[in-house]
């Protein structure tokens, strides 16, 4: 691996995870850190946290849509070995579902500290449909997704124009009182 690489990426990329399952600016202060025990985690690839302690029941992990970044060393990272088989977005909705939430506590081992190691991640069995269905499966998600948006910005929208609105309704309540 190249050293200015990971040097590189440090200052504009260097990435944590967080319990919503996504990629988060780091809150570590960078200064005077050696990267070298950093990992290189590339697009289309996933990261995890084997600690299960203290997360409320949560699993950390995430996956990278976008470009390389690093983290920490003490995350895994992996990626799919047969991308044909199985899809990225598809085995990213698998993992944010609530019952594998439930399935990592309860399958997490420690007395102190409690751990899903790689070893019990790998040992989950998945469901996996064929290729069409996930790919259905996903455009079904990535659409409930643009209309959660959508439906938010309307909503932030009306929630501006609602005092005009309620001045307008006060007002014509005043008019038909005034009328009758």
């Amino acid at each position: 691996m190249n050293i200015t690489f990971i040097i590189h990426l440090q200052v504009k990329y260097l990435q944590g995870v967080s319990t919503d399952k996504v990629l988060i600016n780091t809150k570590a202060n960078v200064s005077g850190l050696e990267f070298s025990n950093y990992k290189v985690l590339r697009t289309n690839e996933f990261v995890y946290v084997a600690d299960t302690s203290r997360r409320g029941d949560k699993m950390v992990l995430a996956m990278n849509s976008a470009e390389p970044c690093i983290v920490s060393g003490i995350y895994t990272v992996f990626r799919i070995i047969r991308p044909k088989e199985l899809l990225f977005e598809y085995l990213y909705l698998w993992f944010a579902r609530l019952e594998f939430e439930r399935y990592s506590r309860f399958n997490s081992w420690g007395s102190a500290k409690e751990t899903f190691d790689w070893e019990d991640l790998c040992n989950v069995k998945l469901q996996i449909p064929d290729i069409e269905v996930q790919e259905a499966i996903v455009s079904i998600y990535h659409s409930l997704e643009t209309r959660k948006r959508i439906y938010k910005q309307l909503k932030n929208k009306i929630k501006s124009h609602c005092p005009v609105l309620m001045k307008g309704v006060v007002e014509n309540l005043k008019t038909e009182t005034v009328e009758n």
